[in-house]
């Protein structure tokens, strides 16, 4: 029993190792704001202010959580988009933040970029 208890213990080592070790692959902002738009399994909110439309969109994918904020009937302007993995913030845009570039490169971890490709 007791080496049971070991191999049990090894193996769920070897699996808290692969996820951390899971392969990232770098995404520009603009990209995967135009994935998330595209994604069937998106939700999406509206809300006009003053006359002002305001899109919302939460995409979740494993761990993965996507928040994204526009403004614009068409999406026209990408105001915020934040990755959280199991609550915790991968990174964040924000478009009235000097520091942040919409031609950022951030990372994904690989099979939520597989994910988003696909469709």
């Amino acid at each position: 029993m007791s080496q049971f208890l070991d191999q049990l213990k090894h193996l769920g080592k070897s699996v808290s190792d692969l996820f951390k070790k899971e392969e990232k692959r770098p995404i520009r902002m603009k990209e995967l704001t135009n994935l998330i738009i595209a994604n069937p399994e998106s939700k999406k909110k509206t809300k006009t202010l003053l006359g002002l439309v305001f899109n919302f969109y939460v995409l979740k994918l494993g761990a993965i959580t996507l928040k994204l904020e526009t403004k614009g009937k068409n999406d026209d302007y990408i105001l915020e988009l934040t990755a959280l993995d199991n609550g915790e913030t991968l990174f964040s845009y924000k478009s009235y933040e000097d520091n942040h570039s919409i031609k950022d490169k951030h990372l994904l971890p690989e099979y939520v970029h597989a994910h988003l490709s696909e469709i």
